[in-house]
């Protein structure tokens, strides 16, 4: 370990970058922060269809052409399974770790 930082301490005084470490460590926080983040957007997604649904009730008297929209888009955020937002946020950040060591790879 000792010796792999010393050879990029001399890397870095002949001149080369850290850009790749910096790009590879963002992607890497990228990705953690979106496999992490389901349940957060999941409990968002909650809370815009029930905001949705209260505002579908609330114009129901006044304005019937919102209301009918509001319920459209009240069952369109239903429609959507917890399951989805999970594959596709740990997908996603899996991916841009995976990118985070290619650029990391290529650095060198």
């Amino acid at each position: 370990m000792k010796s792999f930082i010393l050879q990029n301490k001399r890397r870095l005084e002949k001149g080369g970058s850290s850009m790749a470490w910096t790009i590879a460590v963002v992607f890497w926080v990228a990705g953690v922060a979106l496999v992490g983040s389901p349940r957060y957007l999941f409990h968002r997604l909650e809370a815009m269809k029930s905001n949705t649904a209260g505002r579908a009730r609330a114009s129901e008297a006044s304005n019937k052409d919102e209301s009918i929209f509001f319920f459209i888009e009240t069952k369109a955020l239903d429609s959507i399974p917890w399951w989805v937002v999970t594959i596709t946020c740990v997908t996603i950040g899996l991916f841009f770790i995976a990118f985070g060591v290619i650029a990391l790879v290529f650095s060198y």
